[in-house]
Order: C-alpha cells, then structure tokens, then sequence
C-alpha cells in the first residue's frame, strides 16, 4: 500500500464514505479490459478516438467536478471501480452517491485516476492535468471497434 493508498483511505474514511478495496485479480481483470478497448496517446487516453466522449473542464472547478459526478450517476446505478495509473496502489469500490465528494479527494492526486462501471459500459478520468473526462461505449458488438 502506498503513501497516497494511506492518504486516501484515511480521507474516505473522515469523510464517513464506505469503499472497499478491490481484489489484486479483479483489479487486473479490469486493468486488462481498459488496456484491450481503449486506444491511448502517450500515457492518456486519446479520447478523440472514442468518439462518444465529453470533456467537463479543469478539476480546479467544482462545477465541473459536480457535472462529471452527475453524468456519472446517471450512467451507474452500482458500484463503481476506482483505479489509479500510479500514486495508488489498490483500487477501490465505492457507491455513487458518494462520488461528488471521492471526487473532490481524487483531484488532489498526482496521477490519472479512471473511474469505471463495473460491466465496464463506461470509463471516466481525471487526468494527471487535471482534465475531467467521460465516455459512455457503444453496444459490445460496436465497442470492439474503439
């Protein structure tokens, strides 16, 4: 576990949000899925080649922390899986009604943390920039096309 996992952790568990962490195998599992359908250009995602994607702006700002939450939401009704390209080690599993707030945490990390539905219909991220990204794939038989 590293520093920024400890960090994290004592951060959710202030704020009362529950979270779990996700499985070594699972966080492959899902890495792998990322990996295998998503195109990326240097060490983010080129979400140019998605086509169904929406920038929200700069984390800096909490109305575009609060429109990618909401788009979120609106897209999940599960768990979401949290995982980090760097500063952390674990992955995570949380609730969407607490995402405004993991959010707001997450923005403070030097890293892209990626924000995914667990039958992986969705990815969203926070770039190391501080970019607030999200796209919705298309059907399975579409989606091996990204």
């Amino acid at each position: 576990m590293s520093y920024f996992d400890e960090e994290l952790i004592t951060d959710l568990k202030k704020l009362n949000i529950d979270f779990s962490v996700i499985s070594q195998t699972e966080q492959d599992s899902m890495i792998s899925k990322i990996n295998e359908r998503i195109a990326f250009s240097g060490n983010q995602i080129d979400w140019s080649s998605l086509g169904n994607n929406i920038n929200f702006g700069l984390t800096p700002s909490t109305l575009a922390i609060s429109l990618i939450a909401a788009k979120i939401c609106k897209a999940s009704d599960n768990d979401l899986i949290i995982i980090s390209d760097s500063a952390c080690d674990n992955a995570y599993s949380i609730s969407p009604k607490h995402l405004n707030q993991v959010l707001k945490v997450l923005s403070e990390f030097p890293q892209h943390t990626y924000i995914l539905s667990t039958d992986f219909t969705w990815i969203a991220c926070i770039s190391f920039e501080g970019h607030l990204d999200f796209c919705k794939f298309l059907s399975s038989s579409k989606s091996n096309q990204l």
